[in-house]
């Protein structure tokens, strides 16, 4: 699909989700949906729901400098898309700690996802703002930990037709170690703290082409962010830490049966793509996509639109898998009783 050139409607809401403990304010995870603008759309649209990884928030998929903008430029094209702020990250809840499980934060979204969805369909988005749907296929699509979720998300709740893994390690999270050529680029409080003897600019970023936003986001802190930016998250949901045990989604990953892309970039933070790609031994549909120029901070990367439009790609596959498979599921008159 092309690029419209028509207007881009970006809509903020709040959904409710189940689960919270008696006496506390009920949780509610944030959103927000890009969505074309009235008559551009097509009856039928898929719907790719973007979900970010540990340290940043539903914006690093609308990064604010123009081109990079991953939301703006698949809405373009006839997408509609629901970018999402995990329970006890970014906008949304955040409760205790011990409750910010895999489970739970996988439940919550899925609960959140399928109340968007169920807005969009029948109209109540936002007063009017967007009428009825017709949706042809949901994508799930998460970067580093989101990836993870959206993992558990199908293999607990089956939330979506097809997953994208950007930079999620299923195997065991390795950072790539620092590289003394790096060493110029890294700003002296990046090297304390945790694994301080890590290069995490190097790894999270494509420092050799170096934009400003990659820059502000460095300056901010890697891996924990100790400054607020519009696409960061100040809090991280404690599932962080048991998703860098080796096999932490072992299961998970096995028993995901829809469509999996798996991507990653130049330098990133996962094992390579074919040795990730044989945990997946339901997925019916399996493909790995590698990126050159391109570290574990895809968004921010001189690469980015390629892995944009490789995402279309994935998007158009499963709109037409999940359309042969409605076809194939409904009886024709002849098999009517």
């Amino acid at each position: 699909m092309s690029d419209t050139g028509t207007d881009v409607k970006v809509i903020d809401i709040r959904v409710a989700v189940p689960g919270t403990p008696v006496g506390e304010a009920a949780w509610e995870i944030a959103a927000t949906v890009h969505v074309l603008a009235g008559e551009a759309r097509s009856a039928a649209s898929p719907v790719l729901v973007l979900l970010p990884g540990g340290g940043y928030g539903r914006r690093y998929f609308d990064l604010p400098d123009r081109g990079y903008s991953q939301a703006d430029h698949h809405a373009r094209r006839g997408t509609i898309v629901v970018a999402l702020d995990h329970l006890g990250a970014g906008d949304s809840t955040s409760p205790g700690p011990d409750l910010t499980t895999l489970p739970l934060v996988a439940a919550a979204n899925h609960a959140a996802l399928t109340a968007v969805l169920e807005r969009l369909r029948d109209g109540t988005l936002a007063a009017g703002a967007v009428p009825c749907v017709e949706i042809s296929a949901v994508v799930g699509a998460g970067q580093s930990m989101g990836g993870h979720i959206a993992a558990a998300m199908q293999a607990q709740h089956r939330t979506f037709d097809a997953i994208a893994l950007m930079g999620s390690s299923v195997i065991e999270t390795t950072i790539p170690r620092r590289q003394p050529a790096a060493s110029s680029v890294v700003p002296d409080q990046a090297r304390t703290g945790i694994l301080a003897d890590l290069d995490w600019p190097w790894a999270f970023h494509w420092v050799e082409e170096l934009s400003p936003l990659a820059a502000a986001d460095i300056e901010a802190g890697i891996p924990v962010k100790t400054a607020a930016l519009p696409w960061s998250s100040m809090t991280v949901p404690s599932l962080a830490v048991t998703l860098l045990e080796p096999g932490a989604i072992a299961a998970e990953v096995a028993a995901v049966d829809v469509p999996v892309l798996l991507v990653a970039g130049e330098r990133d933070v996962v094992r390579p793509l074919l040795t990730e790609a044989a945990a997946f031994t339901s997925a019916r549909d399996l493909a790995v996509f590698r990126l050159r120029r391109m570290a574990h901070m895809h968004n921010f990367a001189p690469t980015r639109h390629l892995l944009w439009e490789r995402l279309d790609a994935f998007i158009a596959q499963a709109a037409g898998l999940a359309s042969t498979s409605k076809a194939l599921s409904t009886p024709t008159a002849a098999e009517l009783p």
